[in-house]
Protein backbone atom coordinates (compact mmCIF):
# COMPACT_ATOMS: atom_id res chain seq x y z
CA UNK A 1 0.00 0.00 0.00
CA UNK A 2 2.92 2.39 0.73
CA UNK A 3 4.29 1.67 -2.74
CA UNK A 4 0.85 2.30 -4.21
CA UNK A 5 0.59 5.65 -2.43
CA UNK A 6 3.97 6.74 -3.78
CA UNK A 7 3.03 5.65 -7.31
CA UNK A 8 -0.12 7.78 -7.14
CA UNK A 9 2.02 10.92 -7.00
CA UNK A 10 3.06 10.40 -10.61
CA UNK A 11 1.73 13.09 -12.89
CA UNK A 12 -0.79 12.04 -15.47
CA UNK A 13 -1.27 13.62 -18.87
CA UNK A 14 -4.62 15.36 -19.21
CA UNK A 15 -7.17 13.14 -20.94
CA UNK A 16 -10.28 14.14 -22.80
CA UNK A 17 -13.46 13.63 -20.79
CA UNK A 18 -17.11 13.64 -21.73
CA UNK A 19 -18.08 15.30 -18.46
CA UNK A 20 -15.86 18.01 -16.85
CA UNK A 21 -16.85 17.06 -13.30
CA UNK A 22 -15.19 18.95 -10.40
CA UNK A 23 -13.22 16.79 -7.97
CA UNK A 24 -15.50 17.36 -4.99
CA UNK A 25 -18.60 16.58 -7.03
CA UNK A 26 -17.10 13.34 -8.30
CA UNK A 27 -16.21 12.29 -4.74
CA UNK A 28 -19.67 13.21 -3.46
CA UNK A 29 -21.36 11.25 -6.25
CA UNK A 30 -19.20 8.18 -5.63
CA UNK A 31 -19.85 8.34 -1.88
CA UNK A 32 -23.60 8.57 -2.48
CA UNK A 33 -23.54 5.67 -4.94
CA UNK A 34 -21.50 3.54 -2.52
CA UNK A 35 -24.09 4.15 0.21
CA UNK A 36 -26.81 3.30 -2.29
CA UNK A 37 -25.08 0.04 -3.21
CA UNK A 38 -24.74 -0.85 0.49
CA UNK A 39 -28.48 -0.25 0.91
CA UNK A 40 -29.24 -2.37 -2.15
CA UNK A 41 -27.14 -5.20 -0.71
CA UNK A 42 -29.08 -5.34 2.57
CA UNK A 43 -31.97 -7.40 1.07
CA UNK A 44 -29.42 -10.10 0.20
CA UNK A 45 -28.86 -10.57 3.94
CA UNK A 46 -32.55 -11.06 4.74
CA UNK A 47 -33.57 -14.72 4.80
CA UNK A 48 -31.25 -15.86 2.00
CA UNK A 49 -32.09 -19.25 0.45
CA UNK A 50 -29.64 -22.12 0.26
CA UNK A 51 -28.52 -24.33 -2.60
CA UNK A 52 -31.40 -26.76 -2.02
CA UNK A 53 -34.12 -24.07 -2.12
CA UNK A 54 -36.78 -24.19 -4.87
CA UNK A 55 -36.29 -22.21 -8.06
CA UNK A 56 -38.64 -19.29 -7.13
CA UNK A 57 -36.57 -18.49 -4.03
CA UNK A 58 -33.32 -18.74 -5.97
CA UNK A 59 -34.69 -16.47 -8.72
CA UNK A 60 -35.85 -13.92 -6.15
CA UNK A 61 -32.34 -13.84 -4.69
CA UNK A 62 -30.83 -13.34 -8.17
CA UNK A 63 -33.22 -10.46 -8.85
CA UNK A 64 -32.11 -8.76 -5.62
CA UNK A 65 -28.52 -9.35 -6.67
CA UNK A 66 -29.07 -7.83 -10.11
CA UNK A 67 -30.52 -4.68 -8.52
CA UNK A 68 -27.14 -4.00 -6.91
CA UNK A 69 -25.73 -3.51 -10.41
CA UNK A 70 -27.71 -0.25 -10.77
CA UNK A 71 -25.64 1.95 -8.39
CA UNK A 72 -22.50 0.14 -9.53
CA UNK A 73 -23.09 0.98 -13.20
CA UNK A 74 -23.84 4.60 -12.32
CA UNK A 75 -20.58 4.80 -10.36
CA UNK A 76 -18.70 3.33 -13.33
CA UNK A 77 -20.31 5.92 -15.58
CA UNK A 78 -19.14 8.72 -13.27
CA UNK A 79 -15.56 7.44 -13.38
CA UNK A 80 -15.43 6.71 -17.10
CA UNK A 81 -16.84 10.01 -18.36
CA UNK A 82 -15.14 12.45 -15.96
CA UNK A 83 -11.59 13.73 -15.55
CA UNK A 84 -9.24 11.72 -13.31
CA UNK A 85 -8.63 13.23 -9.90
CA UNK A 86 -5.22 14.48 -8.85
CA UNK A 87 -3.42 15.43 -5.67
CA UNK A 88 -5.13 14.86 -2.34
CA UNK A 89 -8.51 14.16 -3.96
CA UNK A 90 -6.98 11.18 -5.71
CA UNK A 91 -5.87 9.66 -2.40
CA UNK A 92 -9.31 10.26 -0.92
CA UNK A 93 -10.97 8.58 -3.90
CA UNK A 94 -8.61 5.61 -3.67
CA UNK A 95 -9.43 5.20 0.01
CA UNK A 96 -13.13 5.40 -0.79
CA UNK A 97 -12.86 2.76 -3.52
CA UNK A 98 -10.81 0.29 -1.50
CA UNK A 99 -12.72 0.90 1.73
CA UNK A 100 -16.01 0.49 -0.10
CA UNK A 101 -14.76 -2.70 -1.75
CA UNK A 102 -13.92 -4.19 1.64
CA UNK A 103 -17.23 -3.13 3.18
CA UNK A 104 -19.30 -4.57 0.33
CA UNK A 105 -17.53 -7.91 0.65
CA UNK A 106 -17.56 -8.20 4.44
CA UNK A 107 -21.29 -7.49 4.48
CA UNK A 108 -22.02 -10.70 2.61
CA UNK A 109 -19.32 -12.95 4.07
CA UNK A 110 -21.55 -14.57 6.77
CA UNK A 111 -24.09 -15.83 4.19
CA UNK A 112 -23.80 -19.51 3.31
CA UNK A 113 -23.56 -20.38 -0.41
CA UNK A 114 -26.85 -19.83 -2.20
CA UNK A 115 -26.26 -20.58 -5.88
CA UNK A 116 -23.47 -23.17 -5.89
CA UNK A 117 -22.27 -25.73 -3.32
CA UNK A 118 -18.73 -25.90 -4.74
CA UNK A 119 -17.13 -24.36 -1.63
CA UNK A 120 -18.21 -27.33 0.49
CA UNK A 121 -16.27 -29.60 -1.85
CA UNK A 122 -13.17 -27.50 -1.22
CA UNK A 123 -13.32 -28.37 2.48
CA UNK A 124 -13.81 -32.05 1.69
CA UNK A 125 -10.75 -32.09 -0.59
CA UNK A 126 -8.61 -30.54 2.14
CA UNK A 127 -9.88 -33.05 4.70
CA UNK A 128 -9.04 -36.17 2.67
CA UNK A 129 -5.67 -34.73 1.57
CA UNK A 130 -4.64 -34.21 5.19
CA UNK A 131 -5.65 -37.83 5.86
CA UNK A 132 -3.16 -38.96 3.20
CA UNK A 133 -5.54 -39.63 0.29
CA UNK A 134 -5.43 -38.02 -3.13
CA UNK A 135 -8.67 -36.18 -3.97
CA UNK A 136 -7.85 -36.86 -7.64
CA UNK A 137 -8.23 -40.61 -7.04
CA UNK A 138 -10.86 -41.02 -4.35
CA UNK A 139 -14.35 -39.54 -4.71
CA UNK A 140 -16.29 -38.43 -1.61
CA UNK A 141 -18.67 -41.36 -2.07
CA UNK A 142 -15.89 -43.93 -1.70
CA UNK A 143 -16.91 -46.49 0.97
CA UNK A 144 -13.71 -46.00 2.96
CA UNK A 145 -14.82 -42.43 3.72
CA UNK A 146 -18.15 -43.48 5.20
CA UNK A 147 -17.01 -42.48 8.70
CA UNK A 148 -16.27 -38.93 7.46
CA UNK A 149 -19.73 -38.23 6.10
CA UNK A 150 -21.01 -35.19 7.96
CA UNK A 151 -22.55 -31.84 6.97
CA UNK A 152 -19.68 -31.16 4.54
CA UNK A 153 -20.39 -34.38 2.67
CA UNK A 154 -24.13 -33.66 2.75
CA UNK A 155 -23.64 -30.24 1.11
CA UNK A 156 -21.12 -31.43 -1.50
CA UNK A 157 -22.17 -32.43 -5.01
CA UNK A 158 -20.66 -34.80 -7.59
CA UNK A 159 -19.90 -37.21 -4.75
CA UNK A 160 -18.97 -40.02 -7.11
CA UNK A 161 -16.40 -38.01 -9.07
CA UNK A 162 -12.82 -37.20 -7.93
CA UNK A 163 -11.94 -33.55 -7.60
CA UNK A 164 -11.47 -31.25 -10.58
CA UNK A 165 -9.56 -28.48 -8.80
CA UNK A 166 -5.83 -28.13 -9.62
CA UNK A 167 -3.10 -28.33 -6.96
CA UNK A 168 -2.82 -24.56 -6.52
CA UNK A 169 -6.48 -24.42 -5.57
CA UNK A 170 -5.89 -27.31 -3.16
CA UNK A 171 -3.17 -25.20 -1.52
CA UNK A 172 -5.73 -22.57 -0.51
CA UNK A 173 -8.14 -25.26 0.67
CA UNK A 174 -5.43 -26.73 2.89
CA UNK A 175 -4.49 -23.36 4.39
CA UNK A 176 -8.12 -22.76 5.33
CA UNK A 177 -8.56 -26.23 6.80
CA UNK A 178 -5.37 -25.96 8.84
CA UNK A 179 -6.50 -22.60 10.24
CA UNK A 180 -10.07 -23.70 11.02
CA UNK A 181 -11.15 -27.25 10.09
CA UNK A 182 -14.56 -27.52 8.43
CA UNK A 183 -15.12 -23.75 8.70
CA UNK A 184 -16.48 -22.39 5.44
CA UNK A 185 -16.44 -18.76 6.61
CA UNK A 186 -12.67 -18.87 7.09
CA UNK A 187 -12.19 -20.28 3.59
CA UNK A 188 -14.39 -17.55 2.13
CA UNK A 189 -12.53 -14.92 4.16
CA UNK A 190 -9.27 -16.03 2.50
CA UNK A 191 -10.89 -15.64 -0.91
CA UNK A 192 -12.31 -12.24 0.06
CA UNK A 193 -8.83 -11.17 1.12
CA UNK A 194 -7.47 -12.25 -2.27
CA UNK A 195 -10.30 -10.41 -4.00
CA UNK A 196 -9.67 -7.19 -2.09
CA UNK A 197 -5.96 -7.41 -2.89
CA UNK A 198 -6.94 -7.66 -6.56
CA UNK A 199 -8.67 -4.28 -6.21
CA UNK A 200 -5.54 -2.72 -4.68
CA UNK A 201 -3.15 -4.28 -7.22
CA UNK A 202 -5.40 -3.16 -10.08
CA UNK A 203 -5.28 0.43 -8.80
CA UNK A 204 -1.49 0.18 -8.54
CA UNK A 205 -1.25 -1.24 -12.06
CA UNK A 206 -3.44 1.54 -13.46
CA UNK A 207 -1.18 4.08 -11.78
CA UNK A 208 1.91 2.42 -13.22
CA UNK A 209 0.30 2.72 -16.66
CA UNK A 210 -0.32 6.44 -16.08
CA UNK A 211 -4.09 5.90 -16.12
CA UNK A 212 -6.95 6.88 -13.84
CA UNK A 213 -6.79 4.78 -10.65
CA UNK A 214 -10.51 5.44 -10.27
CA UNK A 215 -11.12 2.84 -12.97
CA UNK A 216 -10.28 0.18 -10.38
CA UNK A 217 -13.89 0.79 -9.28
CA UNK A 218 -14.98 -1.38 -12.22
CA UNK A 219 -13.72 -4.39 -10.29
CA UNK A 220 -13.75 -3.12 -6.70
CA UNK A 221 -17.49 -2.44 -6.53
CA UNK A 222 -18.69 -4.97 -9.11
CA UNK A 223 -21.46 -7.18 -7.66
CA UNK A 224 -20.28 -10.18 -9.72
CA UNK A 225 -17.04 -10.94 -7.81
CA UNK A 226 -18.56 -9.63 -4.58
CA UNK A 227 -21.32 -12.26 -4.57
CA UNK A 228 -19.42 -15.08 -6.29
CA UNK A 229 -16.49 -14.86 -3.87
CA UNK A 230 -17.94 -13.48 -0.62
CA UNK A 231 -21.12 -15.61 -0.65
CA UNK A 232 -20.44 -18.51 -2.99
CA UNK A 233 -16.75 -18.81 -2.06
CA UNK A 234 -15.39 -19.77 -5.47
CA UNK A 235 -11.68 -20.44 -5.85
CA UNK A 236 -11.40 -18.15 -8.88
CA UNK A 237 -10.59 -15.23 -6.53
CA UNK A 238 -6.92 -16.22 -6.07
CA UNK A 239 -6.66 -16.96 -9.79
CA UNK A 240 -7.74 -13.41 -10.66
CA UNK A 241 -5.35 -11.98 -8.06
CA UNK A 242 -2.38 -13.94 -9.38
CA UNK A 243 -3.26 -13.01 -12.97
CA UNK A 244 -3.30 -9.28 -12.16
CA UNK A 245 -0.10 -9.63 -10.11
CA UNK A 246 1.55 -11.35 -13.08
CA UNK A 247 0.66 -8.41 -15.34
CA UNK A 248 2.09 -6.01 -12.74
CA UNK A 249 5.42 -7.80 -12.27
CA UNK A 250 5.75 -8.56 -16.00
CA UNK A 251 6.92 -4.96 -16.52
CA UNK A 252 10.14 -5.73 -14.62
CA UNK A 253 12.91 -6.63 -17.13
CA UNK A 254 15.44 -7.78 -14.49
CA UNK A 255 16.27 -11.44 -13.87
CA UNK A 256 14.52 -11.30 -10.52
CA UNK A 257 11.47 -9.77 -12.18
CA UNK A 258 11.34 -12.43 -14.89
CA UNK A 259 11.70 -15.20 -12.30
CA UNK A 260 8.96 -13.71 -10.13
CA UNK A 261 6.71 -13.33 -13.17
CA UNK A 262 7.21 -17.00 -14.02
CA UNK A 263 6.46 -18.04 -10.45
CA UNK A 264 3.27 -15.95 -10.22
CA UNK A 265 2.06 -17.21 -13.58
CA UNK A 266 2.82 -20.77 -12.50
CA UNK A 267 0.81 -20.29 -9.31
CA UNK A 268 -2.08 -18.80 -11.29
CA UNK A 269 -1.97 -21.81 -13.63
CA UNK A 270 -2.02 -24.14 -10.62
CA UNK A 271 -5.19 -22.48 -9.32
CA UNK A 272 -7.03 -22.26 -12.65
CA UNK A 273 -5.63 -23.67 -15.87
CA UNK A 274 -6.50 -20.76 -18.20
CA UNK A 275 -3.69 -18.38 -17.05
CA UNK A 276 -1.21 -20.65 -18.86
CA UNK A 277 -2.26 -18.86 -22.04
CA UNK A 278 -0.77 -15.65 -20.65
CA UNK A 279 2.67 -17.01 -21.51
CA UNK A 280 2.02 -15.78 -25.04
CA UNK A 281 1.08 -12.35 -23.69
CA UNK A 282 3.97 -11.71 -21.29
CA UNK A 283 6.94 -13.80 -22.47
CA UNK A 284 9.67 -11.92 -24.32
CA UNK A 285 12.14 -13.20 -26.88
CA UNK A 286 14.50 -15.73 -25.32
CA UNK A 287 12.73 -15.37 -21.98
CA UNK A 288 14.15 -18.70 -20.81
CA UNK A 289 14.22 -17.86 -17.10
CA UNK A 290 10.50 -17.09 -17.03
CA UNK A 291 9.69 -20.35 -18.83
CA UNK A 292 11.99 -22.35 -16.55
CA UNK A 293 10.52 -20.96 -13.33
CA UNK A 294 6.97 -21.37 -14.66
CA UNK A 295 7.61 -25.02 -15.51
CA UNK A 296 9.34 -25.73 -12.20
CA UNK A 297 6.41 -24.18 -10.32
CA UNK A 298 3.98 -26.48 -12.13
CA UNK A 299 6.12 -29.53 -11.39
CA UNK A 300 6.39 -28.57 -7.72
CA UNK A 301 2.61 -28.19 -7.52
CA UNK A 302 1.64 -31.43 -9.24
CA UNK A 303 4.39 -33.70 -7.90
CA UNK A 304 2.95 -34.25 -4.38
CA UNK A 305 -0.41 -35.29 -5.82
CA UNK A 306 1.22 -37.54 -8.40
CA UNK A 307 2.99 -39.31 -5.54
CA UNK A 308 -0.13 -39.35 -3.38
CA UNK A 309 -2.26 -40.73 -6.21
CA UNK A 310 0.37 -43.16 -7.56
CA UNK A 311 0.51 -41.30 -10.87
CA UNK A 312 -3.24 -40.81 -11.35
CA UNK A 313 -4.18 -37.17 -11.77
CA UNK A 314 -5.71 -36.08 -15.07
CA UNK A 315 -8.68 -38.40 -15.61
CA UNK A 316 -11.22 -36.13 -13.82
CA UNK A 317 -10.17 -33.15 -15.98
CA UNK A 318 -10.60 -35.16 -19.17
CA UNK A 319 -14.13 -36.26 -18.30
CA UNK A 320 -15.12 -32.74 -17.26
CA UNK A 321 -13.75 -31.09 -20.41
CA UNK A 322 -15.63 -33.50 -22.66
CA UNK A 323 -19.07 -32.96 -21.12
CA UNK A 324 -21.76 -30.65 -22.51
CA UNK A 325 -23.89 -28.14 -20.61
CA UNK A 326 -26.22 -25.40 -21.90
CA UNK A 327 -23.68 -22.74 -20.83
CA UNK A 328 -21.01 -24.15 -23.14
CA UNK A 329 -19.01 -22.17 -25.68
CA UNK A 330 -19.75 -21.48 -29.33
CA UNK A 331 -18.44 -24.70 -30.99
CA UNK A 332 -20.36 -26.89 -28.56
CA UNK A 333 -23.51 -24.84 -29.06
CA UNK A 334 -23.25 -25.12 -32.84
CA UNK A 335 -22.56 -28.86 -32.72
CA UNK A 336 -25.47 -29.43 -30.34
CA UNK A 337 -27.86 -27.37 -32.49
CA UNK A 338 -26.82 -29.19 -35.68
CA UNK A 339 -27.28 -32.52 -33.93
CA UNK A 340 -30.86 -31.62 -33.03
CA UNK A 341 -31.94 -30.05 -36.32
CA UNK A 342 -29.95 -31.86 -39.03
CA UNK A 343 -29.30 -35.51 -39.95
CA UNK A 344 -25.52 -35.01 -39.78
CA UNK A 345 -23.45 -37.91 -38.49
CA UNK A 346 -22.42 -37.58 -34.78
CA UNK A 347 -18.84 -38.43 -35.67
CA UNK A 348 -18.76 -35.60 -38.21
CA UNK A 349 -20.26 -33.21 -35.63
CA UNK A 350 -17.63 -34.23 -33.10
CA UNK A 351 -14.79 -33.49 -35.49
CA UNK A 352 -16.48 -30.26 -36.58
CA UNK A 353 -16.61 -29.18 -32.95
CA UNK A 354 -12.97 -30.12 -32.39
CA UNK A 355 -11.97 -28.28 -35.56
CA UNK A 356 -13.77 -25.11 -34.49
CA UNK A 357 -12.15 -25.26 -31.07
CA UNK A 358 -8.75 -25.65 -32.69
CA UNK A 359 -9.44 -22.80 -35.11
CA UNK A 360 -10.56 -20.42 -32.34
CA UNK A 361 -7.67 -21.20 -30.00
CA UNK A 362 -5.04 -21.60 -32.70
CA UNK A 363 -6.13 -18.46 -34.53
CA UNK A 364 -6.08 -16.35 -31.38
CA UNK A 365 -2.66 -17.68 -30.37
CA UNK A 366 -1.15 -16.97 -33.79
CA UNK A 367 -2.71 -13.51 -33.82
CA UNK A 368 -1.25 -12.69 -30.41
CA UNK A 369 2.18 -14.03 -31.35
CA UNK A 370 2.25 -12.05 -34.59
CA UNK A 371 1.03 -8.79 -33.05
CA UNK A 372 3.24 -9.09 -29.97
CA UNK A 373 6.22 -9.76 -32.23
CA UNK A 374 5.46 -6.52 -34.05
CA UNK A 375 4.79 -4.64 -30.76
CA UNK A 376 1.23 -3.86 -31.82
CA UNK A 377 -0.58 -5.44 -28.86
CA UNK A 378 -0.33 -4.70 -25.16
CA UNK A 379 -0.12 -7.46 -22.56
CA UNK A 380 -3.61 -6.66 -21.29
CA UNK A 381 -5.13 -6.76 -24.77
CA UNK A 382 -3.33 -10.03 -25.54
CA UNK A 383 -4.55 -11.54 -22.26
CA UNK A 384 -8.11 -10.45 -22.99
CA UNK A 385 -8.01 -11.96 -26.49
CA UNK A 386 -6.55 -15.27 -25.32
CA UNK A 387 -8.89 -15.76 -22.36
CA UNK A 388 -11.88 -14.75 -24.49
CA UNK A 389 -10.92 -17.33 -27.11
CA UNK A 390 -10.54 -20.03 -24.46
CA UNK A 391 -13.92 -19.26 -22.91
CA UNK A 392 -15.53 -19.12 -26.35
CA UNK A 393 -14.35 -22.69 -26.93
CA UNK A 394 -14.90 -23.94 -23.38
CA UNK A 395 -17.32 -26.70 -22.46
CA UNK A 396 -18.56 -24.61 -19.51
CA UNK A 397 -18.82 -20.85 -18.91
CA UNK A 398 -20.11 -20.34 -15.39
CA UNK A 399 -20.60 -16.80 -14.00
CA UNK A 400 -17.75 -17.22 -11.49
CA UNK A 401 -15.30 -17.86 -14.34
CA UNK A 402 -15.77 -14.39 -15.82
CA UNK A 403 -14.60 -11.86 -13.16
CA UNK A 404 -11.10 -12.06 -14.69
CA UNK A 405 -12.42 -10.03 -17.64
CA UNK A 406 -13.18 -7.00 -15.47
CA UNK A 407 -9.60 -5.99 -14.44
CA UNK A 408 -8.51 -6.43 -18.06
CA UNK A 409 -11.40 -4.25 -19.22
CA UNK A 410 -10.49 -1.60 -16.64
CA UNK A 411 -6.93 -1.51 -17.97
CA UNK A 412 -8.07 -1.19 -21.59
CA UNK A 413 -10.92 1.31 -21.18
CA UNK A 414 -8.73 4.35 -21.67
CA UNK A 415 -10.47 7.66 -22.53
CA UNK A 416 -11.35 8.61 -26.07
CA UNK A 417 -8.43 9.77 -28.13
CA UNK A 418 -5.87 7.83 -26.07
CA UNK A 419 -6.84 4.29 -27.12
CA UNK A 420 -7.98 2.68 -30.40
CA UNK A 421 -11.74 2.36 -30.75
CA UNK A 422 -11.57 -1.39 -31.41
CA UNK A 423 -9.60 -2.03 -28.22
CA UNK A 424 -12.02 0.00 -26.11
CA UNK A 425 -14.97 -1.73 -27.77
CA UNK A 426 -13.52 -5.17 -27.04
CA UNK A 427 -13.02 -4.17 -23.41
CA UNK A 428 -16.61 -2.93 -23.16
CA UNK A 429 -17.95 -6.15 -24.68
CA UNK A 430 -15.90 -8.27 -22.26
CA UNK A 431 -17.10 -6.17 -19.33
CA UNK A 432 -20.71 -6.49 -20.48
CA UNK A 433 -20.35 -10.25 -20.94
CA UNK A 434 -18.99 -10.72 -17.42
CA UNK A 435 -21.72 -8.59 -15.84
CA UNK A 436 -24.45 -10.37 -17.86
CA UNK A 437 -23.48 -13.95 -16.99
CA UNK A 438 -25.46 -13.98 -13.69
CA UNK A 439 -28.56 -14.23 -15.90
CA UNK A 440 -27.60 -17.90 -16.30
CA UNK A 441 -29.00 -18.61 -12.83
CA UNK A 442 -32.51 -17.90 -14.13
CA UNK A 443 -32.13 -20.72 -16.68
CA UNK A 444 -30.64 -23.45 -14.50
CA UNK A 445 -34.06 -25.10 -14.25
CA UNK A 446 -35.17 -24.27 -17.82
CA UNK A 447 -34.85 -26.21 -21.07
CA UNK A 448 -34.81 -23.20 -23.41
CA UNK A 449 -31.72 -21.02 -23.00
CA UNK A 450 -32.31 -18.96 -26.15
CA UNK A 451 -32.92 -15.62 -24.35
CA UNK A 452 -29.69 -16.12 -22.42
CA UNK A 453 -27.70 -16.80 -25.58
CA UNK A 454 -29.12 -13.70 -27.27
CA UNK A 455 -28.42 -11.36 -24.35
CA UNK A 456 -25.11 -12.76 -23.14
CA UNK A 457 -23.44 -14.33 -26.20
CA UNK A 458 -24.81 -12.84 -29.40
CA UNK A 459 -25.33 -9.23 -28.35
CA UNK A 460 -21.67 -8.52 -27.46
CA UNK A 461 -20.37 -10.70 -30.30
CA UNK A 462 -22.55 -8.96 -32.88
CA UNK A 463 -21.65 -5.53 -31.52
CA UNK A 464 -17.94 -6.32 -31.59
CA UNK A 465 -18.23 -7.77 -35.09
CA UNK A 466 -19.93 -4.63 -36.41
CA UNK A 467 -17.35 -2.40 -34.77
CA UNK A 468 -14.49 -4.53 -36.12
CA UNK A 469 -16.05 -4.40 -39.58
CA UNK A 470 -16.36 -0.62 -39.40
CA UNK A 471 -12.76 -0.30 -38.23
CA UNK A 472 -11.57 -2.58 -41.03
CA UNK A 473 -13.51 -0.60 -43.62
CA UNK A 474 -12.03 2.64 -42.28
CA UNK A 475 -8.53 1.17 -42.49
CA UNK A 476 -9.04 -0.02 -46.08
CA UNK A 477 -10.39 3.37 -47.04
CA UNK A 478 -7.37 5.08 -45.50
CA UNK A 479 -5.03 2.70 -47.33
CA UNK A 480 -6.74 3.52 -50.62
CA UNK A 481 -6.35 7.22 -49.96
CA UNK A 482 -2.66 6.74 -49.14
CA UNK A 483 -2.10 4.80 -52.38
CA UNK A 484 -4.04 7.31 -54.49
CA UNK A 485 -3.67 10.71 -52.81
CA UNK A 486 -5.92 13.46 -54.15
CA UNK A 487 -4.27 15.80 -56.62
Amino acid sequence: MIRLASEVKLLERPRPALLPLPSKRRLVLLTFLLLLQVIFQIPLLLNPPDTSSPAPLINAFVWRWLLTFLPYLLACLVVLVSHPLSGRARFVELGLLLGGALLLRLMLLPISPVLSPDAWRYLWDARVTLLGYSPYVYAPGDPQFSHLRDFIFAHSRYRNVPTLYPPGAQFFFLISYLLAPSNLTVLKAIFVGCDWLTCAILAWLLCRRGQDTGRSLLYAWCPLPIVEFAIQGHVDAPAVLLTVLTLLIADDPTRCGRAMTGFLLGMATLVRLYPALLLLAIARRRDWLLLLVWGMTLVAGYLPYLILGHGQLLSPFESYAGSYTPNAGLPQQLSHWLGLHTPLNPTFLHWLEEGLIGAILGGSMLTVLWMRWRHQLSREAAALLLISALFAASAHIFPWYTPVFIPLAALLLAPRGSSPMLKRSAALCAWYFACATPLAYFFMYERDWTPYYVLVYWLPLTSLGLIAGAAGWQWLRQQRINLNPPV
